[in-house]
């Protein structure tokens, strides 16, 4: 379980890198926009039967993430706050509108409304835990009509008291993302 959790950290902090990389350079690299098209791509990622990874089914913090997980599915915001600290810091990268840390549960309340109306879906590839830390990657995509997102993304969530303290997102491809967001959320 510990390398699996090395692992996936050692995979978002290498998107994190090259993205900052690519934006600092100011330069639009076509091919790396393209790549990350391509690897985004759902069918080279199926979801499994059980995303969770052997040794985490006992952890409390995983339980807490899935019972998160749960409850957004429906899109029951009232059932994703009894698993969100009062105090979150939901981190969400980029460079467009809605980037930055949401502070507090209004501010993430806010947030999760409007991925609700952008018909913004998870579908969980894997999970992993310990007694503090999950981290999931999932694929993250729109339902609604012209909307064009469909990317993986990577989540570190901290677990405190039994609630979700702190959240790191680390997008699959920024520039969709900032596109996405920018278009839906300018709205």
């Amino acid at each position: 379980m510990f390398r699996t959790i090395k692992y996936v950290a050692l995979l978002a902090s290498t998107i994190a890198f090259s993205h900052s990389v690519l934006a600092q350079s100011g330069v639009e690299n076509m091919s790396a926009i393209q790549d990350a098209k391509a690897i985004n791509n759902a069918k080279l990622w199926p979801k499994p039967d059980n995303p969770v990874a052997a040794g985490s089914e006992n952890s409390e913090a995983l339980k807490v993430v899935q019972g998160f997980f749960a409850a957004y599915a429906k899109g029951d915001l009232e059932g994703i706050k009894q698993y969100v600290s009062e105090e979150v810091e939901w981190h969400i990268p980029g460079r467009h509108s809605s980037a930055g840390t949401k502070r507090g549960i209004t501010e993430f309340t806010e947030f999760f409304g409007k991925l609700g109306q952008a018909g913004f879906k998870a579908e969980v590839m894997i999970l992993a835990a310990n007694d503090t830390y999950v981290i999931d990657a999932h694929r993250g995509f729109s339902t609604a009509a012209d909307e064009n997102i469909d990317l993986n993304w990577i989540l570190l969530y901290q677990i405190e008291d039994g609630k979700i303290k702190r959240v790191q997102n680390f997008s699959g491809d920024l520039y969709t993302s900032d596109a996405f967001f920018n278009a839906f959320f300018a709205q």
